[in-house]
């Protein structure tokens, strides 16, 4: 069950944006009948003030792909050849994806719902980071 958190503000020059983070998963039978979590995702949802277009940043767990599965913080994505790491829950964070997805062309003026891969902005955003912001 989804819980409501309250969306988060962030101010980006004259723009007003609202986000809020989650962690999403499946819940699964495995043979023997356990339940178990599967296609664990961290999720990063934002929206431009009066516009009527949402984007949804979701960063999926695989293979040297790590998300907040009870080893690492809610919020934190990290690949694990080189350590990199984000923490969802910065705003600083929260801002250079929202720079990055902007800078790729996405448009809150259109109408619907978008969603992209979260790594593949990955390293942009790490790239609009100081090394100890992540």
């Amino acid at each position: 069950m989804a819980r409501n958190r309250p969306s988060r503000r962030l101010l980006a020059g004259p723009l007003a944006y609202h986000w809020r983070t989650g962690h999403r998963h499946e819940l699964v039978e495995d043979q023997e009948g356990h339940a178990r979590h599967d296609d664990c995702r961290e999720v990063l949802t934002l929206r431009q003030a009066g516009a009527p277009g949402r984007l949804v940043i979701v960063f999926h767990r695989g293979p040297g792909r790590l998300v907040s599965d009870g080893w690492l913080h809610a919020g934190a994505v990290m690949r694990a050849s080189d350590h990199a790491y984000l923490n969802l829950h910065r705003p600083k964070v929260v801002r250079a994806l929202l720079d990055e997805a902007l800078e790729r062309g996405h448009d809150f003026t259109a109408p619907g719902t978008v969603e992209v891969d979260g790594w593949g902005l990955f390293d942009g955003v790490l790239g609009r980071l100081h090394p100890s912001e992540g």
